[in-house]
């Protein structure tokens, strides 16, 4: 066998690639579908956010007799809340979703409220259902903050400072920065990061092995004087490009799309500039490549492209689990979490997102581990070229 020659290697990657690039309707879609998908979630989330922000703004307070407690319903309007009086129907309405929440208030209201006596307001609300929560909220909210103004005046008529109640100060201090606020609400770009720099190189780490085992096309590349590794390693380099085209499109999105989205006026912290963006690629692009490499693993081990598409999306699946598992964790993550494959990458994003230092260790850990996965798998991948059982079927 001849020694390994750069060249060649070459030669099969710039074959192979332009081979990935012949179907651009297919490959532009594919692309497209991975590098939307983020920026689309983010958009969905800011207009999501933002309509939640508008209804909680002009919040509308259904009341069940009204007159019974005049002051507290010129309490309500003084704070921006519009009064809807003696609502028909109102429980079931609340049950199908037509009102948010509802205020009762009790026919004895103004009455034990004269004698010092607890005057009692039912708020009516479905805990099921989300959509209502941030206006049941701010009802309960506004009703504390009326007891409390109530039982400060009450005490004033009596001599006692309000201060007597509250013998403890709460004085919160948040030693969080504006970007780790943002991020906190914003980690799923980390998610779709790297969703991005899985699922951009499936279509492609299929075609050239099982599709290319199907069309019978896999064969004469053996046939040639290039070697199994020099064809394993030019197949990976073709794929990795298409993916880290996938990625790059995706991180542009992200890009763009916050660009427009004024998540400031919507009291969300966050910048994503030039500083963010080249740490989300100084992790990527490492990934990018790591990932391909394993691809083809599996994509040789199915008879069939649709075959090898069954293990590889269950494979993927599994691996997508593990960023929601650290997303999930309760406490500290360990000093070896970043060496874990992907789940790493996920750590390593979502400090870049928050402006946290990121240790040397971790940056080693995004070059080392994807080296040498590439490295096993790449290995693996060409003996599995090299297999007689590869071109029998079997």
């Amino acid at each position: 066998m001849s020694r390994f020659s750069l060249p060649r290697t070459l030669l099969v990657a710039t074959k192979e690639f332009a081979d990935l690039l012949r179907d651009r309707k297919s490959v532009f879609w594919a692309l497209f579908a991975v590098a939307i998908s983020g920026p689309l979630v983010i958009g969905i989330l800011y207009f999501v956010t933002k309509s939640v922000t508008e209804r909680i703004e002009k919040t509308v307070a259904p009341i069940v007799n009204p007159q019974f407690a005049p002051d507290f319903v010129r309490f309500l309007e003084r704070r921006g809340i519009k009064i809807d009086a003696d609502p028909t129907d109102y429980e079931a309405r609340v049950k199908r979703g037509d009102l948010d929440a509802v205020i009762v208030i009790d026919m004895n209201f103004a009455e034990n409220l004269a004698q010092g006596r607890p005057a009692k307001i039912t708020l009516i609300t479905e805990s099921s259902r989300d959509r209502s929560a941030p206006i049941a909220s701010r009802l309960a909210r506004e009703i504390r903050g009326y007891s409390e103004q109530i039982g400060n005046e009450r005490m004033i008529l009596r001599g006692v400072s309000p201060s007597v109640a509250r013998p403890v100060q709460i004085d919160e201090l948040d030693l969080s920065t504006a970007e780790q606020r943002g991020a906190r609400l914003l980690q799923i770009m980390s998610f779709y990061a790297l969703f991005a720099g899985l699922m951009g190189a499936i279509a492609a780490a299929l075609d050239v092995t099982a599709g290319e085992r199907e069309r019978q096309t896999l064969e004469p590349l053996l046939t040639t004087p290039v070697s199994t590794l020099e064809l394993a390693i030019g197949k990976w380099l073709a794929v990795s490009g298409v993916n880290l085209l996938a990625v790059t499109m995706s991180l542009v999105g992200f890009w763009i799309t916050l660009s427009f989205v004024p998540l400031g006026k919507l009291g969300i912290p966050f910048n994503f500039g030039w500083r963010e963006f080249s740490g989300f690629m100084a992790v990527l692009i490492p990934f990018a490549f790591m990932v391909p490499a394993v691809l083809l693993v599996f994509g040789s081990t199915g008879k069939t492209a649709k075959e090898a598409q069954s293990s590889l999306s269950m494979g993927v699946s599994l691996v997508g689990l593990l960023p929601l598992m650290s997303f999930l964790r309760q406490s500290k993550a360990p000093w070896w979490d970043a060496w874990v494959p992907v789940n790493g990458q996920y750590a390593v994003l979502s400090k870049v997102l928050r402006a946290e230092s990121i240790p040397a260790l971790d940056w080693a850990a995004m070059l080392a581990v994807p080296v040498v996965v590439c490295a096993a798998a790449i290995v693996v991948f060409s003996k599995r070229l090299g297999d007689e059982k590869l071109l029998a079927g079997r």
